[in-house]
């Protein structure tokens, strides 16, 4: 479990070092509910540098600020960083192979305060499309997760806005039957 503070301090490091990304992973939904257990990593759409054309931006980074670099089960960069002694592993992504995040979510991701660091969040409801069309076993067992939480009534989620996010991708229908 990455906790809060934690999370805004990796993420200031991030920018300080001249990454520019939008957050596409878990952490959206803990933002949006805004819980302290930020999930076990950060999962980022790389803006600048780009994950394919400035690979080695990356391990200058990791190798400046002493954090290891990996890659994903995409091929993309992967930095684990220590922070206040929790480990916090930062996975970057880009539109490659079946690895898809429609432009718009991007483009009208919205700013938002986490810990007093600014940084780009697509809306919940876009995550929930994301996690749908993947429909790996574990991404099902998140849903579940995040309907408790709207349940409880920790988070708000627009059923047209899920159906707007779903509407980008080609397999509208199987998404909107995951996420029943």
């Amino acid at each position: 479990m990455v906790s809060r503070r934690v999370f805004a301090a990796a993420l200031r490091a991030l920018l300080d070092n001249g990454f520019r990304f939008t957050i596409i992973g878990g952490s959206v939904i803990s933002i949006a509910a805004e819980l302290d257990d930020m999930g076990d990593d950060i999962d980022l759409f790389a803006e600048s540098p780009s994950v394919v054309e400035a690979e080695e931006a990356y391990g200058r980074a990791a190798d400046l600020n002493h954090w290891d670099l990996g890659q994903t089960w995409l091929g993309t960069p992967r930095i684990t960083m220590v922070v206040e002694a929790e480990e916090v592993p930062v996975e970057f992504y880009d539109n490659l192979y079946d690895f898809y995040v429609p432009e718009r979510f991007i483009h009208e991701a919205k700013r938002v305060d986490v810990e007093g660091v600014k940084v780009k969040v697509i809306k919940p409801e876009e995550y929930l499309a994301l996690k749908g069309r993947a429909g790996r076993e574990e991404d099902l067992e998140g849903l579940k997760r995040v309907a408790d939480l709207v349940k409880r009534g920790r988070l708000k989620v627009s059923y047209e806005e899920i159906k707007k996010a779903v509407e980008e991708f080609d397999e509208a229908q199987i998404i909107m039957r995951r996420l029943r």
